[in-house]
């Protein structure tokens, strides 16, 4: 337990934020599936946390994709790692994350320049009448806690109307440094000496860059040789 209280600490902001309660989540996880629409996967799995000290955690794992922090369920509280540049490599469902700039990139491709996945997240507010039977909406990530008034009722999902809409970005690890690799161009700025073999997988595979599985395919040919 020494362990633990070295790398995390709590989210009582984060349950506050996203209307979570952490007894809600325990009884609504054991009667019934819920998507978690703010988290990587659709329930908190078993995983490994390896730190660069070469230590090692077995948890109940989860990566949030709104506030950028891997968490986990500690006998029934919800706990972020505190100190993401101390861990080495996160293990979820046969999925692999590492820490980057003080959020988690999964890698889908680990070879001399592994592919990443960046999670992102928009949180879309319902709109208030503007007349006619229409409404306005807005964009945010940080106003949900205006909506959630002190000693309220808490649940799993988000309140009524809000929604997370998910986007990602790949990147290229090279040298330490990340580089965008979301489009054909993006790939032959970083592998110019590839262009044409960039170009032919392309037309061959008819490749469709927002398909994890395509871009996992295509930077694994790219590295073959």
């Amino acid at each position: 337990m020494y362990f633990m209280k070295l790398i995390i600490k709590p989210i009582h902001f984060f349950i506050f934020f996203l209307g979570l309660n952490p007894n809600a989540i325990i009884a609504q996880n054991v009667n019934q599936p819920v998507a978690l629409t703010q988290y990587v996967f659709n329930a908190f799995s078993s995983g490994i946390v390896k730190m660069k000290s070469g230590e090692v955690s077995n948890q109940s794992l989860n990566y949030n994709i709104v506030t950028n922090e891997m968490i986990f369920n500690n006998n029934g509280s919800y706990m972020a790692i505190a100190q993401p540049e101390n861990v080495d490599t996160v293990f979820i469902n046969n999925r692999k994350f590492i820490p980057l700039n003080k959020k988690f990139y999964e890698i889908l491709v680990d070879k001399k320049f592994p592919l990443l996945l960046e999670f992102m997240a928009t949180i879309h507010e319902p709109g208030n009448p503007i007349g006619y039977g229409s409404n306005s909406s807005t964009n945010a990530t940080s106003n949900l806690k205006s909506i959630i008034s002190s000693g309220g009722s808490y649940s799993l999902k988000l309140p009524d109307g809000y929604s997370v809409i998910p986007g990602y970005n790949y990147w290229i690890l090279e040298d330490g440094k990340l580089r965008k690799a979301g489009s054909d161009k993006q790939l032959i700025k970083i592998f110019p000496d590839k262009k044409d073999k960039i170009k032919d997988f392309l037309e061959k595979n008819n490749t469709n860059f927002s398909k994890r599985e395509d871009m996992i395919l295509l930077v694994k040919h790219l590295e073959s040789d």
